[in-house]
């Protein structure tokens, strides 16, 4: 998993580095193998040396909350949850009293604090954000920096947070609620549901101008659970924008999240793992050639009502579903190469996407080499995320496909009966993400077929020519 750092940052914290302080690491949440799982660390700000035991209950308590709501509660076999005991020379939050809507609650404050957070944030009294970027690069950078999701918690009992690159949330009486919020913006990218003004509106996957119920990004959610096109309020250009739903999380603390929001969430997960997190065998020599050959998925996250679908075939031909172990009797097996794979994805009902299972998921190829005297098994496994777009189409096909390692990848147009009309990509050993164009404007109207071939193992979109 890689994590992305402003470039200013890093040349700040690589020169500080010898600088940097170790700071004592608490597991609040462990499900497996930091390079595998989805890694939350929670940084806490304005505790002092001998607060730091609060500062976990603290941290615990809104851990717990988030795991407790849904997707999260489905998904948290997938997460690790990590606090770091950060060291402030004094308690609190920084208050400059400088927004235009600052009341006479909170009184000014200006406490040494380690990563400087403080209200005020863009004259806004309730946005609380944290100010020395530096110590929080340097800070991951030495004690966790393998993480996937910050999170800060600002010392307070006054309300407020914010999204951003590092969710960040005060200890008001509602913290769980904005922490669950907050996370929101950083973990999926959401948009506030109400308007936050002019400045934060932007295209997003619950905030759009467009108003046709047949192209709004929500359109398979459409009339489902709530959802709709629903005008912004009050102020700017509101009037503007669309939101799908006025009962979500995003919008209203206390509220679940959206449809909308929750499969942004999932796919944000989905994005980030591997559900196939441990398999046997990847390599083997079988010295006989009658012997049982035993393949198995030793280890699978799993969300907590388990929506996993498996897939067996042998060279194409299906075998199996829904088993996470088989075997093949080799005297059934020719003289000759063969590939076993299964193919892992979610189909969880809060995902309402077209071709969702062709577009997301995760595999394991099995090279059998058989001979008259032994078998020779290798494997490898990825996870693939592969669409075209637009589909239908009248003239240009996109289609990009994302690998999460590098592979053996060609590409193919064939129509519905199997021709091949066009070799797109040569057999290439790629890494990361793949983008390719073509034109089809002399096709005959139809559907076709796009073939991408990944480590020997065909996987198939089928798309419209208009």
């Amino acid at each position: 998993m890689k994590k992305i750092i402003l470039l200013s940052i890093i040349f700040n914290s690589i020169y500080s580095t010898n600088n940097a302080q170790n700071f004592k690491v608490d597991t609040l949440q462990y499900n497996g193998d930091i390079s595998k799982f989805i890694n939350i660390v929670i940084l806490g700000d304005g505790y002092t040396a001998n607060q730091l035991d609060t500062f976990i209950l603290d941290a615990k308590k809104l851990s717990n909350y988030l795991f407790s709501q849904s997707p999260w509660s489905n998904y948290n076999n997938y997460f690790n949850v990590f606090a770091i005991k950060v060291i402030s020379q004094e308690t609190g939050t920084k208050h400059p009293n400088t927004a235009p809507d600052c009341g006479n609650s909170v009184p000014i404050t200006n406490p040494n604090t380690y990563f400087g957070c403080t209200f005020d944030a863009n004259s806004i009294h309730r946005l609380v954000v944290p100010t020395n970027y530096t110590n929080i690069a340097m800070t991951l950078s030495k004690n966790f920096p393998n993480y996937d999701q910050v999170c800060i918690l600002a010392n307070t009992p006054y309300y407020g947070g914010s999204g951003g690159s590092y969710a960040t949330t005060t200890l008001n009486t509602a913290s769980n609620e904005i922490y669950a919020h907050e996370i929101g913006h950083s973990f999926a990218a959401l948009s506030d549901e109400y308007y936050a003004g002019d400045g934060y509106a932007g295209e997003r996957v619950n905030m759009t101008k467009e108003t046709n119920p047949l192209l709004v990004k929500w359109k398979n959610w459409m009339n489902i659970n709530g959802i709709g096109i629903y005008q912004h309020c009050c102020g700017g250009n509101s009037a503007q924008w669309y939101k799908p739903s006025t009962n979500c999380k995003m919008q209203s603390l206390g509220y679940s999240y959206c449809s909308v929001c929750k499969e942004a969430l999932i796919e944000r997960i989905h994005g980030l793992v591997n559900p196939i997190v441990s398999y046997a065998p990847e390599n083997l020599m079988v010295n006989s050639s009658d012997s049982i050959l035993h393949f198995d998925l030793l280890k699978l996250m799993k969300p907590n009502v388990n929506t996993l679908k498996l897939d067996w075939k042998l060279d194409g031909i299906p075998l199996q579903s829904n088993v996470e172990s088989i075997q093949i009797k080799q005297k059934n097996l020719t003289p000759g190469l063969h590939a076993l794979s299964v193919v892992c994805e979610d189909t969880t009902n809060f995902l309402n996407i077209d071709k969702h299972s062709t577009k997301h998921f995760s595999t394991v190829t099995w090279s059998i080499q058989k001979t008259i005297s032994d078998v020779k098994l290798t494997s490898s496994e990825y996870k693939i995320s592969f669409s075209l777009f637009p589909n239908p189409t009248i003239d240009i096909l996109h289609m990009q496909i994302e690998l999460d390692k590098k592979s053996e990848v060609s590409l193919q147009l064939v129509s519905l009966e199997g021709k091949v009309l066009r070799n797109i990509l040569k057999e290439s050993k790629i890494d990361g993400t793949i983008s390719n164009s073509i034109n089809i404007r002399n096709l005959p109207n139809g559907t076709y077929l796009i073939q991408a071939k990944v480590n020997g193992i065909v996987h198939t979109q089928s798309f419209i020519k208009q």
